[in-house]
């Protein structure tokens, strides 16, 4: 090899090497591989200076100088053809392989080449005994061995983070109490950019000896947990069902894997329940558990669940309070008064009604109907404002405030519901069943009529703003078939 080098033949290869490289940089869509030959035709360009300089050298030139400029060349082929070895080694290790090489290991098997090739060059140039210079300078060796005793420590944990690759650039990672997005991976340390926008810098070594929890690797679907605490008197299996509702409703959260509900255990003042759902992005964690922590508020306070907090729950039972409304009587009477449906009802008949009205709290975002769904109940906005949507694409029909209502023809004809209805901001509705109703066509024998023929101009007018058509449309067939319906679900004889 050193004869090789001695000789003209390497300025030839050199030069010819150089081009070649150069047009598999610009052509390789590899980011590695175009760094790895940026040194390579950096080391090569550098040689072949060196080795003009050195054929250029005048006579007078000091032996010293010419030794010098000599081992210069000849290092510089030597990196420059070790460099591009590797580089396409590594290249091949990518093909079979989708993972990227670490740079820390590229290093590594850089300078360990470099130095194999330093030596032979050295001693026969310079004629130095590097074993013996190694030898007397043990001490020294031990000094500095000391002094670096943590980089090193870091340098070496690092290595071994790369070899085994718990985590890559961009994987979200749980280090101890530090939980953030791997930003850069280096000799000494690592970096992690926190959900606040903290750049942490830690240890190789400290990274190394603490557990580590990678979210993203290899890009599956990450799963998180919520728990929670609801009164001993719940059932559990309504209190799981409305968890996995809840967590259906959530669009970030992936329907496979599917969300899943535990009880967890019993204490003195509550039951532990966990929910369990999956996401693409853990960068998303913070924001779903926001979402579900807020959405199982209205859910559970709607159906009756209390979240205990013990001394405040034994404070309002001593009392005796009654439990707070959530809208004045004198507002639901007049809103159940501006209903049409209700408009045959008397003052009597009106006056029941509100006392069989159940209050519903919905919170911004919830889905109070769902396309599709079987449909017993009806619901009439008391505060906040919700939009009706419909279709594949689910566009918005229209929005509905205070003093609309939604639900009546599923609840009076046994239909599926005909559209999707979502609180656009929190919002208070009056809920009514199928029982009342039946009732009210117990005691008013006319009022199916004249029910029907209502919700005939109500469903004709919603499918003209649905379809963009407009214009008017002959009511009577269609509330003869509601009629007919309505007379079938609660078994009314023919007036």
């Amino acid at each position: 090899m050193l004869n090789f080098l001695e000789g003209h033949l390497p300025l030839l290869a050199g030069a010819i090497l150089m081009v070649l490289l150069l047009g598999i940089r610009g052509s390789t869509r590899d980011p590695d591989l175009r760094d790895d030959l940026r040194g390579a035709v950096r080391m090569l360009l550098a040689f072949l200076v060196l080795r003009l300089v050195s054929h250029f050298l005048p006579a007078t030139t000091s032996d010293g100088l010419r030794k010098a400029v000599s081992v210069g060349w000849m290092l510089t082929f030597a990196y420059g053809v070790i460099r591009a070895a590797v580089a396409f080694t590594l290249k091949l290790v990518r093909m079979r392989s989708p993972v990227s090489t670490p740079k820390i290991l590229r290093d590594v098997i850089d300078f360990t080449l470099y130095a194999l090739a330093t030596v032979p060059i050295l001693q026969s140039q310079l004629n130095l005994d590097l074993a013996g210079l190694l030898a007397t300078s043990a001490v020294l060796t031990v000094v500095i061995g000391l002094a670096l005793q943590e980089t090193l420590g870091n340098l070496f944990a690092g290595l071994s983070l790369q070899l085994d690759r718990p985590f890559e650039v961009d994987d979200f990672i749980r280090i101890g109490e530090h939980t953030g997005r791997v930003v850069h991976i280096g000799w000494r340390s690592i970096r992690i950019a926190n959900f606040r926008r903290e750049l942490i810098t830690l240890p190789n070594s400290m990274v190394a000896k603490e557990h580590v929890k990678n979210f993203t690797q290899h890009r599956e679907p990450v799963g998180i947990e919520v728990q929670l605490g609801v009164a001993l008197d719940a059932p559990p299996n309504q209190v799981k069902q409305a968890l996995l509702d809840v967590a259906r409703e959530i669009p970030q959260i992936l329907v496979q894997p599917p969300p899943l509900a535990r009880t967890v255990s019993f204490s003195d003042s509550n039951v532990q329940y966990m929910v369990r759902v999956f996401l693409n992005d853990f960068a998303l964690s913070d924001a779903v558990r926001e979402e579900l922590h807020t959405r199982l508020w209205y859910r559970l306070r709607r159906e009756g669940l209390e979240l205990p907090h013990a001394q405040r729950t034994v404070h309002v039972r001593r009392e005796g309070g009654a439990k707070r409304r959530e809208v004045a009587d004198n507002t639901v009477r007049e809103l159940l008064r501006q209903v049409d449906l209700f408009s045959p009802l008397g003052p009597e008949e009106l006056e029941r009604l509100h006392r069989e009205v159940v209050v519903r709290r919905f919170g911004q975002g919830e889905r109070i109907i769902q396309e599709g769904d079987e449909g017993g109940t009806f619901y009439v906005v008391a505060s906040g404002e919700v939009s009706v949507r419909a279709g594949t694409l689910q566009a918005e029909i229209t929005r509905l405030g205070p003093g609309h209502y939604i639900g009546e023809m599923s609840l009076l004809t046994g239909e599926r519901r005909a559209a999707t209805v979502v609180a656009l901001q929190d919002s208070v509705l009056l809920e009514l069943d199928r029982p009342t109703f039946a009732r009210l066509f117990t005691d008013y024998p006319g009022l199916a009529r004249q029910l029907s023929a209502l919700l005939a101009q109500r469903r004709t007018q919603l499918r003209a703003v649905a379809q963009a058509a407009g214009g008017g449309a002959d009511h009577t067939p269609e509330a003869g078939r509601i009629l007919g319906r309505l007379r079938q679900l609660f078994g009314l004889k023919h007036e």
